[in-house]
This record gives structure tokens, C-alpha cells and sequence, in this order.
């Protein structure tokens, strides 16, 4: 008889336990977009350093900072989102694999505001969008007369700061 009621006390705890665990996932299920958002805000990437990039004007340098590369479509996808700072002598090189890869980036999921500097085959600075707000889906784009190969992502204010010219920047990086 106690081996009885002990199975049937046993039965009850686990169909309690079920009801809950079931409670549970559908109150999880019917909020999933804000899980994810909730886990994307607690997110913080670290900065990885690939290798070192000169920005030259007319033969001299002009800065040197450190870069973190992104050729993976995975990293060119996030860049450098869920990041809450960049230090000021770091930025992120996207090595693109063809012309219209560069209108793909974004600032979706973005904490901190930005200088987007547009590099051609020749290495040379054509563009710089200047202290691009984060959060925004949609990014100033141009047509551009040379094939885009490289875009850099530098704190906000920094094109000026170091005298990043278009047309006349010119940058060589090492890896």
C-alpha cells in the first residue's frame, strides 16, 4: 500500500513539473522575438586584432591603427555590431568579394555612431559618410565611378580628426 502511494505522489510531482516546463515554453514561444532581443542587448563582442593599417596622405603617414578584418560573410553581415565602444586607434576592414557587396552593410543593431570610409582598387579613399548614427537601416550609398574593394569603419569624427581626404587617402594594410 505505501508503495502505492508513493508511486501516485511521484505521478503527481512529475505531471505538476510537466505542467509547468509547459507553461513555461509557451510563455517563451509567444515572446521569442524579445528573448532574442533581450540576449542581443547583453551581447558585447570583443575587438580582434588581424593586423595593422597605414592611412597616407600624399606619401606620409598620417595614422596608424589597428584592424579587425572581416572577409567571412558571417562577419561582414555583423561587423561591428553589439559592440559598445571601439577605442580610438582600432576600426574594422571589410575585404569585399564584388561591387555591390559594400551597399549590403548596415547599421541595424549598431551602439555606436561611425565614419564609413569607402577604399578602391587602388587603395585610395573615394568616400567618407561622416558620423553615421547607429540603429539606422538605411545608409547614404553612392554609384561610384571605381570598384569599391575595401570599406573601413572608424569611430565617428575620426575621418577629420586624422585628415582623411577623398582622393588623396591612400591606405596599405598588413595582416
Amino acid at each position: 500500500m505505501v508503495k502505492k502511494i508513493n508511486i501516485f505522489f511521484s505521478l503527481i510531482i512529475l505531471f505538476v513539473c510537466f505542467l509547468i516546463y509547459s507553461s513555461e515554453r509557451i510563455y517563451q514561444d509567444s515572446d521569442m522575438d524579445n528573448m532574442y532581443l533581450d540576449i542581443g542587448n547583453l551581447l558585447e563582442i570583443e575587438f580582434i586584432k588581424d593586423g595593422e593599417l597605414y592611412l597616407k596622405n600624399n606619401n606620409n603617414v598620417i595614422k596608424k591603427i589597428d584592424i579587425e578584418l572581416a572577409d567571412l560573410d558571417t562577419e561582414k553581415k555583423n561587423g561591428l555590431k553589439y559592440r559598445s565602444f571601439l577605442k580610438e586607434n582600432r576600426g574594422m576592414l571589410f575585404l569585399l568579394k564584388d561591387q555591390e557587396e559594400y551597399k549590403q552593410i548596415d547599421m541595424k543593431d549598431m551602439r555606436i555612431s561611425l565614419d564609413i570610409v569607402y577604399i578602391n582598387q587602388f587603395n585610395t579613399v573615394v568616400f567618407v559618410n561622416k558620423y553615421v548614427n547607429p540603429m539606422m537601416k538605411d545608409i547614404e550609398y553612392r554609384n561610384f565611378s571605381s570598384t569599391i574593394k575595401y570599406v573601413l569603419e572608424i569611430n565617428a569624427g575620426m575621418a577629420n580628426k586624422w585628415g582623411i581626404k577623398e582622393g588623396v587617402t591612400k591606405i596599405i594594410w598588413m595582416g
